[in-house]
Parts: C-alpha cells; sequence; structure tokens
C-alpha cells in the first residue's frame, strides 16, 4: 500500500478542497476540527462565512480512504465521484455533524445534513486512478 501510495503521489497532482458554511450558532474551533477530520493535513481558513481548505497531494484523501471502507459506502461515493464530475474534477458531500465524530457519512442532497453539509473536491488530471485509488480496499 506505501508503495501504491508513493507511486501516485510522486506521478499525479491532487488537490483537495473541502469548504462548509459556517452558520451563526456553530463555533468556528469544532467546525474547523470537522474539516481537519476529513482532510489529512490541510489548514482551514475563515472566509465571510465559511470554513475553507485546499491541500495537496494523495495523503490529504487518507481520512476519506479509511472512512469509505465499507462496500456500500464505497459504492456510493462512486456514483457521486462519477455523477458530479466535470473535466479533471468532481465533488461530493459529507455530513457536517459526522465528520465532528471522525466519522465519513455521505450525503447525497445538500438538504440532507441540518448544519450545512462539507463539500469536498477533488482536482487531478488523473481523477479516474485517483478515484480507483481512494475506493481501493488494499
Amino acid at each position: 500500500m506505501v508503495g501504491n501510495t508513493e507511486a501516485l503521489q510522486d506521478d499525479y497532482n491532487v488537490e483537495l478542497k473541502v469548504e462548509t458554511v459556517l452558520n451563526p450558532s456553530e463555533d468556528p474551533e469544532k467546525v474547523r476540527k470537522c474539516i481537519l477530520n476529513v482532510a489529512n493535513g490541510c489548514h482551514p481558513i475563515e472566509k465571510a462565512g465559511s470554513l475553507e481548505a485546499t491541500c495537496t497531494g494523495i495523503l490529504s484523501l487518507h481520512h476519506i480512504r479509511v472512512g469509505i471502507r465499507s462496500k456500500s459506502s464505497s459504492s456510493v461515493l462512486r456514483r457521486l465521484l462519477e455523477w458530479n464530475r466535470k473535466g479533471n474534477h468532481s465533488w461530493f458531500f459529507l455530513n457536517k455533524q459526522a465528520a465532528y465524530s471522525g466519522v465519513i457519512s455521505l450525503v447525497e442532497r445538500y438538504e440532507e445534513s441540518p448544519l450545512g453539509p462539507i463539500k469536498v473536491t477533488i482536482i487531478s488530471d488523473n481523477i479516474d486512478r485517483i478515484t480507483e485509488w481512494l475506493l481501493s480496499s488494499k
């Protein structure tokens, strides 16, 4: 597995963007924790009513990869990534409340997450290979 990760890290440029609305009733530090539990190695910054983080490298997807181990979650994520793909990027939503607890829980529609979901965007010229690595069980 380390070899696969190193090969992807060396050969493929991957950018991960994670963003969510920061509601007035929410503690910014708790929302920051949600993003940190989703995006490995990112540093969230507050921007006009939202928290955003951008990081690079395949390892930024580690928490998501580990959290999507069940077969049902993998198939749902694959469908969402295919449905939301445009060119070299794709995106999906995660439940913000679950992310606070370190759980990767997919949300198919914005309205399914009461506090607003976390939007995760993956950008890569090799999005197909990144998707396969993300969803592989090895």
